[in-house]
């Protein structure tokens, strides 16, 4: 299992995602990446050396792990008080 290491210093997204919105329909494109962040994630299938892998994505796209299996995940992210998205 591999875990993606952050520091937090390199924010590709903008200064305005802490800024709070009264009405949402005119949240930004980056507030909009930021809701739910701190706990929605999404899995990535694919496959690394030939293997089917599987990757767990923070709501804002970056990797946090790649797992050997759905099961993993599943238990991984539950460990961690993550919240799947269903995303198309």
């Amino acid at each position: 299992m591999h875990f993606a290491g952050t520091n937090g210093s390199a924010d590709p997204i903008s200064h305005d995602a802490a800024i709070p919105v009264d009405d949402p329909r005119h949240m930004t494109s980056a507030q909009l990446r930021r809701l739910g962040m701190p706990w929605l994630v999404y899995l990535r299938s694919g496959r690394i050396n030939g293997e089917v892998a599987y990757a767990i994505h923070a709501a804002d796209g970056t990797p946090i792990a790649v797992v050997e299996d759905v099961e993993v995940a599943l238990d991984l992210a539950s460990a961690n008080d993550l919240t799947f998205a269903r995303v198309h």
